[in-house]
């Protein structure tokens, strides 16, 4: 008796994982859009390319981290997240950056970097049910490795803010 109590307990907890992503609303990554200032930024010193690189990048690491969570990412699903890059600061020089300052070099150029994400958690109805807000900045140069590669700090707070997100989403899908 305890031997097949045992046994269905394990089941259970074995099983949960499924159970749960069966029952997880379905949900959207809206095309990640960025601030005004940022795109100023872009435009004017970053590169446009840098933009593509850093919507890529969000909507690849939300839609991971939705995942991971249990979720079903799907275009039209009756939630839907939105996305906002705020700010981004590299970490070493983009490629538009050294073709504008000689002087800048990608080996030595080292500079704090980090980003500022804003997200929305939305019903089909245009309800939102979560805010999300993320920023992280390296605190000195100090901090730094020197191995860092033009996005490294950014690309560390997409990776915390597609946590956040995934978050949301499971306190909040059901």
């Amino acid at each position: 008796m305890r031997l097949a109590s045992a046994l269905l307990g394990f089941a259970a907890l074995a099983f949960a994982p499924f159970t749960q992503a069966a029952l997880a609303a379905p949900v959207s990554v809206a095309p990640v859009a960025v601030s005004a200032e940022l795109q100023t930024a872009l435009d004017e010193d970053l590169g446009a390319r840098e933009g593509d690189v850093l919507r890529r990048v969000v909507a690849n690491s939300v839609a991971a981290a939705l995942t991971r969570h249990g979720a079903t990412v799907s275009d039209g699903a009756a939630l839907v997240v939105e996305i906002t890059i705020v700010d981004a600061a590299p970490n070493r020089p983009t490629m538009e950056q050294l073709s504008d300052r000689p002087g800048l070099d990608m080996g030595r150029s080292i500079s704090i970097g980090g980003a500022e994400l804003r997200g929305t958690l939305r019903r089909a109805n245009g309800q939102a049910i979560s805010e999300i807000n993320h920023r992280r900045y390296t605190n000195s140069l100090v901090d730094l490795t020197g191995g860092e590669a033009t996005w490294t700090d950014a690309r560390r707070a997409i990776r915390q803010f597609a946590e956040k997100v995934a978050d949301a989403y499971s306190a909040n899908a059901q």
